[in-house]
C-alpha cells in the first residue's frame, strides 16, 4: 500500500512538472536548466516535454501491474545507461561543430569555452554509463 502511494505521489508531482515545463517552453526557455529534474534525465525544460510522460506512464504501469521495486530500479538503470550513451554521442558530435550552446551542468562556468564544457559533459555522461551499466550487472 505505501508503494502505491508513493507512486501515485510521483505522478501527481510528475504531472505538476510537465504542466511547467509547458509553461516555461511556450516562454522561450526551452533551453532552461532543470537541475531538480537531473535524475529523471531532463537535462532543459524542453526534455521534459517528452521524458515527463514517459516517467508518469512508467510509474502508472508499475503501479497497476505490482511489478516489484526491483523491477523499476531495472528500469531505470537501464534509462540511465541509454540516456547517458546518447548525451556522449550527443556531445562528442557538438565538439565537432562550431556551435556556442553550453552544456547545461556547466554554463555558469563562464571561463570554459562551449567547447570544454562539451567534453566535460561528455566525460561526465559516459562515466554514468559506465557506472549504470555496472550496476545492471551487479543486480
Amino acid at each position: 500500500m505505501s508503494s502505491a502511494l508513493f507512486l501515485l505521489a510521483i505522478v501527481l508531482f510528475l504531472s505538476l512538472a510537465f504542466v511547467l515545463a509547458l509553461k516555461r517552453v511556450r516562454d522561450g526557455s526551452f533551453y532552461g536548466d532543470t537541475f531538480w529534474l537531473l535524475p529523471l534525465g531532463v537535462y532543459v525544460w524542453g526534455d521534459a516535454l517528452i521524458l515527463l510522460p514517459f516517467w508518469i506512464i512508467v510509474a502508472v504501469v508499475f503501479l497497476l501491474s505490482g511489478v516489484s521495486g526491483l523491477g523499476l530500479i531495472r528500469l531505470y538503470l537501464i534509462f540511465a545507461a541509454v540516456r547517458s550513451a546518447y548525451e556522449v554521442v550527443y556531445w562528442l558530435l557538438h565538439q565537432a561543430t562550431k556551435d556556442q550552446y553550453r552544456a547545461p551542468l556547466f554554463r555558469k562556468f563562464t571561463g570554459l569555452a562551449p567547447r570544454d564544457g562539451a567534453i566535460l559533459y561528455q566525460l561526465l555522461h559516459t562515466c554514468v554509463l559506465v557506472l549504470a551499466i555496472w550496476m545492471l550487472l551487479l543486480l
